[in-house]
């Protein structure tokens, strides 16, 4: 008997199943002329037994008629596109921000050539005067580079195309294009820093020497000629290879970048342990300035990376840089 139940229950089921339940202004047809129920739920049944689907053609769809048909038919119609591909130039505009000192004067080959010293590296490592030039060419290099990845970046986007066979919402449409941003911001500061990393490691592991003497220190005497590696030393052990010492062969390393008063004909020592704050003989500082936001150490490229240029924001420190470099008042 059970058995014999449940198959009466099932038929009477699936002969009642209506996936269409009828509100009470869906007995209406659509000139609002009243449609006996028992006709109605019979049509609704039919459908539910033999799905049907009507094609209605809307000019001129806005996203508002998009959302109310959504709305009311709760996401069972189907919106084709006519177009399946179309390029993300189309509807999404680029607004791209450089660093101001990338458009300023402190980039142009006038300013960069104002520090320009014949004997630079006479001076002490983390005197300005000694990596003051390369470090602004470095600096100009990297917003060249900068704008060299972003327009190809920009590039890429221009090129890229959304994919769909129906219409999106466009919440849809705007998580798919910060997907695509973040991808393309991400591609580009992968690239630009795996480069620097490529270039630091390069000078790294190859020990190149730099010209400026920051990092080695040539010798020469009527015995024979060496190359020594430069130190970083606590300022409170000047010259003391303590355990506080660091090569420039070990680690690349940085210290703020001063202005000394010593002359040119420091001894050999001078050059060899850095920074150095004070005369070993009479204890006065030979500071004469420092440059907010810049730094010197073992290579000019590590200094320009860390560096926060706070000092081209400042009109005071603007001016020291124009007392030791003269050459810039004619920019």
């Amino acid at each position: 008997m059970r058995i014999r139940n449940f198959i009466s229950w099932f038929h009477d089921y699936i002969h009642n199943y209506n996936l269409f339940i009828p509100d009470e202004d869906h007995y209406e047809n659509d000139n609002d002329q009243p449609i006996d129920p028992a006709i109605r739920v019979k049509q609704q049944k039919h459908s539910t037994w033999l799905p049907t689907s009507r094609i209605i053609t809307i000019s001129n769809l806005t996203p508002l008629l998009y959302d109310q048909l959504h709305h009311e038919y709760d996401g069972t119609l189907s919106y084709p596109c006519s177009t399946i591909t179309i390029p993300y130039s189309t509807f999404v505009t680029n607004n791209v921000l450089f660093h101001p000192v990338c458009s300023s004067v402190f980039v142009s080959r006038e300013w960069i050539e104002g520090f320009y010293l014949p004997a630079a590296n006479a001076y002490l490592a983390v005197d300005f005067r000694t990596t003051a030039f390369s470090q602004f060419e470095l600096l100009a290099a990297l917003c060249s580079i900068s704008n060299d990845i972003v327009s190809k970046a920009l590039l890429d986007i221009q090129n890229k195309q959304i994919v769909t066979v129906e219409l999106l919402e466009e919440e849809d449409i705007q998580l798919q294009v910060e997907a695509m941003v973040e991808l393309v911001q991400a591609t580009a500061h992968a690239q630009i820093t795996s480069f620097l990393q490529l270039v630091q490691m390069m000078y790294r592991s190859n020990t190149l020497v730099s010209a400026f003497g920051t990092n080695a220190v040539v010798q020469i005497s009527s015995y024979a000629a060496s190359i020594s590696s430069t130190y970083q030393v606590n300022p409170n052990n000047t010259y003391s290879l303590g355990s506080s010492a660091l090569s420039c062969t070990e680690t690349n390393m940085i210290t703020p970048a001063v202005f000394y008063a010593q002359p040119l004909d420091t001894d050999v020592v001078d050059h060899v342990y850095w920074p150095v704050y004070y005369d070993v003989n009479n204890v006065n500082s030979i500071v004469s300035a420092s440059v907010d936001g810049f730094f010197g150490g073992c290579f000019p490229l590590d200094a320009v990376l860390a560096s926060t240029l706070d000092c081209l924001y400042n009109v005071q420190c603007l001016e020291i840089l124009f007392n030791y470099f003269p050459a810039l008042n004619q920019v």
